[in-house]
């Protein structure tokens, strides 16, 4: 083992740690590895979708709790309401007229699929990867052409849009 495999594993070591993920205890076991790659981007996955979207110059967190009651409220948009209360981050609740509700609940939903569905390209690539190739998947990573392709073909299937990673 090199300087540069041990210096990159302790980086990334403290790195996982500071995430909350637990490091594998032998770097050159690739299923210890592989699980804490998975985690690893599974918890990047989880604080891109968190940090939510900007929609009309407002920001929008999207936490579990943000996403289920943005969800509630556009339901009620769908039946008919005119308006429904909700907030931006940091401001005060106000009535949101539905066609603007329908278009924050839209992005939002736009966001939280993009995230969910490239997480879910990075968790085959790590199944399928050896040692060598797991130190160079991190959120964020380009797709080999294969899974770029398939998530580009679900993405369009879906209607297109979302985020860049």
């Amino acid at each position: 083992m090199g300087v540069k495999r041990i210096r990159t594993d302790s980086v990334r070591e403290l790195r996982m740690k500071n995430s909350g993920v637990t490091p594998p205890r032998d770097w050159g076991d690739v299923e210890q590895v592989r699980e804490a790659v998975r985690q690893e981007t599974g918890a990047a996955c989880s604080a891109a979708i968190y940090a939510g979207i900007e929609v009309n110059g407002r920001r929008y967190s999207l936490t579990e709790h943000d996403q289920t009651e943005i969800m509630a409220q556009y339901a009620s948009v769908k039946e008919g309401v005119a308006a429904v209360p909700y907030h931006a981050d940091g401001e005060l609740c106000r009535m949101y007229l539905a066609e603007e509700f329908a278009a924050l609940a839209q992005a939002a939903t736009a966001h939280v699929f993009y995230h969910r569905t490239y997480c879910n390209h990075l968790n085959a690539w790590i199944r399928r990867a050896e040692l060598e190739e797991l130190a160079a998947i991190q959120y964020g990573a380009e797709l080999p052409e294969d899974l770029a392709q398939s998530m580009a073909a679900i993405i369009s299937a879906a209607g297109g849009g979302g985020d860049a990673v």
